[in-house]
């Protein structure tokens, strides 16, 4: 089977692919599941391609899962998550190659949580 032309970058080529995809599509900051929970620190992206989102969890982890569908007559939706230190370092991997908007959200978030 033939190689596709991400499978042939260079690890570092990867995951400046996946910063420009994640810094147009993805998201990332402190939440939590609910009042009174435990916060923490995630990186997440949606999308319809399923191996596109993949490679996320093959570069970074993390968990890779079908979404609900809120109308049957949507597309089916993937979502990959990152969740606490693995989150951490994923993005400290991609932020370089973000834009500035993105690495300004990232300086605030991580000053927030070593404030506390």
């Amino acid at each position: 089977m033939q190689k596709s032309s991400y499978e042939k970058l260079s690890k570092k080529s990867k995951i400046i692919w996946l910063s420009g995809l994640f810094d147009g599509e993805g998201s990332f900051g402190i939440w939590s599941k609910g009042v009174g929970k435990k916060r923490a620190f995630a990186a997440t992206i949606e999308m319809g391609d399923e191996d596109i989102i993949q490679r996320f969890q093959d570069m970074f982890g993390g968990v890779v899962f079908k979404t609900k569908k809120k109308e049957e007559r949507f597309r089916q939706l993937w979502r990959w998550r990152c969740v606490g230190d693995r989150a951490y370092d994923c993005i400290d991997k991609m932020i370089e190659y973000m834009g500035i908007r993105r690495q300004e959200k990232y300086n605030v978030v991580k000053s927030d949580i070593s404030s506390r």
